[in-house]
């Protein structure tokens, strides 16, 4: 628990101190898209089939309430906020981000909390480009809905 902690310190230390490129709106919507997201898989993936798990098999705990609010938001308006414009930079920064998470997840692994039933890391690193256009799809969504307003 303690290496999740330190990463929701240094996530929003991050996000105090970077340039904000997007605003407080679209980091406000788009952190409860990536919440909304990540428990409609954990719903399915691990308490349904059993995939994997947070912290002690088997049940739902508090402790994974806090990975889910206090990880997954942060990381998602950094990703966002540094997204870039052109399409070669994109690519490189979706593999590069794909890595940053896989790496991330694994070291979940090693300290215990998160856990593999039937799922293998390279699940994971094969589905994160794909997690990571998506959550910059519903910004680009979002923006666009934004303009449609005024």
């Amino acid at each position: 628990m303690l290496f999740i902690l330190l990463s929701i310190a240094l996530f929003c230390a991050i996000i105090y101190f970077m340039p904000k490129r997007i605003t407080l709106m679209e980091m406000y919507a788009t952190s409860w898209f990536s919440v909304t997201f990540v428990l409609i898989a954990d719903i399915y993936l691990s308490i349904k089939l059993g995939l994997y798990g947070y912290f002690n098999e088997g049940g739902i705990e508090f402790r994974t309430l806090i990975v889910h609010f206090g990880v997954f938001p942060p990381y998602n308006i950094i990703f966002l906020n540094f997204f870039p414009e052109t399409r070669r930079n994109q690519v490189l920064y979706i593999i590069g981000h794909s890595l940053i998470t896989t790496m991330y997840e694994w070291i979940t692994v090693q300290v215990g909390v998160f856990h593999y039933n039937h799922w293998r890391l390279v699940y994971s690193a094969l589905l994160y480009p794909f997690i990571l256009l998506i959550l910059y799809w519903n910004l680009k969504i979002l923006r666009i809905l934004k303009k449609r307003e005024k």
